[in-house]
């Protein structure tokens, strides 16, 4: 018979890592999404992703990672809803 052993305490932190690191941005989107449908927390958006807009804000206009991310925040919001300023400063909103 073989042995198995458990996953360890490393196996356990590399899938917390990679589940952080795929499942933070992926939850912008919706995140943009839910709050135009319901309008409320709006405000809140820029500081919890705030990596999220830091990257948007320091790609250029014209850049693919800009487009990509201002589209799938974009994508199923509420008519006229879309981000505008910069950093902390930057608004979600019509």
């Amino acid at each position: 018979m073989t042995s198995r052993k458990k996953p360890g305490v490393a196996f356990w932190a590399t899938v917390v890592m990679v589940v952080v690191l795929v499942a933070y941005p992926l939850s912008f989107g919706p995140a943009c999404w839910i709050t135009s449908r319901i309008e409320f927390g709006a405000n809140i958006l820029p500081v919890a992703y705030q990596p999220v807009i830091w990257i948007w804000d320091m790609t250029p206009d014209d850049g693919l990672v800009r487009h990509v991310i201002g589209q799938f925040t974009e994508f199923g919001a509420a008519e006229g809803w879309t981000w505008a300023g910069v950093g902390l400063d930057s608004t979600w909103g019509p």
